[in-house]
């Protein structure tokens, strides 16, 4: 059993990590900053410690690593404090970490290990972050996930409620997509074997699938036909802010794609989900609520 703080716990990924590490036996102190959320009663109930405070709080974070073996952490974007902000949080979480001496299992994104500004604010943030790593005395292992699959649960961008599946990549373009799920498997297995994984920065990625390989895949599942339908990029600008348009236009142009195979050959204990297999686990009714047909 190893003592674990979990940083983010009621968040996607954090609360699948805790989830994972509680179902194998580990001492999971949850950190959150709402205690009386559902997420962080339902964790309580699920026996993690829950420890309240905020990625910005030294003496908060201090206190609650006292005594954890590893940690797994995320800086968080979008957030007030904007790029400056996360790359605080991401150095603060470091130096922790170094001064616990404890394991971190940081959660980056993708290609953040190169000094190239992507003009994306949360990936450029994550970049510096990983760069103020390296040049610290601390025991770490930096995950680097892609585009999340749960992306597709965010339904006013989706439009899965109105039958069909949105996007702003053309329907042909394949993208590396991610689970939750998967970055949960491969984070409990590092802390769970930390001499293998200690120094190691892996990109992770689940499948790549096409946006209408994608809406085939939750047609077959929600057993109805789902169209796909391109999303205008000047729409996008207005909706989500021209970060979002411009992460999708480098998707678009994006040639440089992650060895699926090799990576999964690599790390065969983690239960590797394909687009399918993530569709399966997911609870349509509770998301697409009294739109969702009968099954």
């Amino acid at each position: 059993m190893t003592t674990v703080l979990v940083i983010g716990a009621t968040g996607k990924q954090g609360g699948a990590v805790a989830e994972l590490l509680l179902n194998h036996g580990h001492d999971v102190s949850a950190y959150v900053r709402s205690p009386e959320s559902p997420a962080a009663v339902a964790l309580s109930a699920a026996g993690a410690r829950i420890v309240t405070g905020d990625l910005a709080d030294p003496q908060a974070l201090a206190s609650a690593t006292r005594g954890a073996a590893a940690i797994f952490g995320l800086s968080v974007p979008f957030g007030s404090g904007g790029k400056e902000g996360e790359v605080a949080q991401g150095r603060l979480l470091v130096d922790t970490a170094a001064r616990a001496d404890a394991h971190l299992v940081y959660s980056s994104v993708r290609g953040a290990d190169r000094m190239v500004s992507t003009d994306i604010d949360h990936a450029d943030s994550k970049q510096l972050v990983e760069a103020y790593l390296r040049d610290q005395q601390v025991r770490a292992t930096v995950l680097g996930p892609v585009y999340f699959m749960e992306n597709a649960l965010n339904v006013g961008f989706s439009r899965l409620t109105d039958g069909i599946l949105a996007n702003p990549l053309t329907a042909s373009k394949p993208l590396d997509q991610v689970t939750v799920r998967d970055i949960a498997g491969l984070a409990v297995y590092a802390i769970e074997h930390p001499d293998r994984f200690i120094g190691e920065r892996i990109d992770v990625v689940s499948d790549r699938v096409t946006g209408e390989e994608a809406a085939r895949i939750l047609g077959d599942v929600l057993g109805r036909e789902i169209p796909y339908q391109q999303l205008p990029l000047d729409q996008v600008r207005q909706w989500a802010g021209d970060e979002i348009a411009d992460m999708f236009q480098q998707f678009e142009d994006n040639t440089d794609f992650v060895d699926i195979e090799t990576l999964h050959a690599r790390y065969p204990d983690v239960a590797w989900h394909s687009y399918a297999d993530w569709a399966r686990t997911i609870d349509w009714d509770h998301v697409l609520g009294s739109r969702t047909p009968a099954r």
